[in-house]
């Protein structure tokens, strides 16, 4: 066999093993950085999800609904810890006893995830505080349980302080 041959199979054999490493590392980087699904019970959900739409169809036409500042003006919001103030009501009434919910989510990763339950502090006020750990786009999402359904209402928020 020629020099010049031998010569090319072993750059070929060489590139196949530098391949091969590569891709091993890669892999490996891949998977140490890997986040799991953001929803652990996402198949669940789906197998409710028309359920879940009617009900929130039925809460919102019976007149329930959030008020709060935050939710209006979301500029309101910062990095840092905060308290969130919020009224549950269905029309002009304030509604008690409410289980409510805050769930803080960066989209792009579920390390930063963070839910609030709030607490009562007086008839449909609730209270609870949230942090927010940096500047950037956030999703806020509310969720409010009572016997006559559950309501829900995301907000995207723009962080810049």
């Amino acid at each position: 066999m020629d020099v010049s041959l031998k010569r090319a199979f072993w750059v070929i054999k060489i590139a196949f093993l530098a391949m091969f490493v590569a891709t091993f590392f890669t892999v490996k980087l891949a998977l140490a950085g890997h986040t799991p699904a953001i929803d652990s019970n996402y198949y669940e959900k789906g197998l409710k999800y028309e359920q879940s739409i009617l009900s929130q169809r039925k809460m919102i036409e019976a007149g329930y609904g959030f008020q709060a500042d935050w939710i209006q003006n979301p500029k309101l919001l910062q990095s840092g810890k905060q308290e969130l103030l919020l009224e549950f009501k269905q029309g002009q009434q304030k509604i008690k006893g409410a289980q409510i919910q805050i769930q803080l989510d960066k989209t792009a990763t579920a390390k930063f995830n963070e839910t609030v339950t709030l607490k009562e502090t007086s008839p449909g006020k609730y209270q609870g505080a949230l942090s927010i750990p940096f500047q950037g786009e956030w999703r806020i999402s509310i969720s409010a349980k009572i016997p006559d359904g559950t309501l829900e209402k995301t907000v995207s928020v723009q962080v810049i302080h």
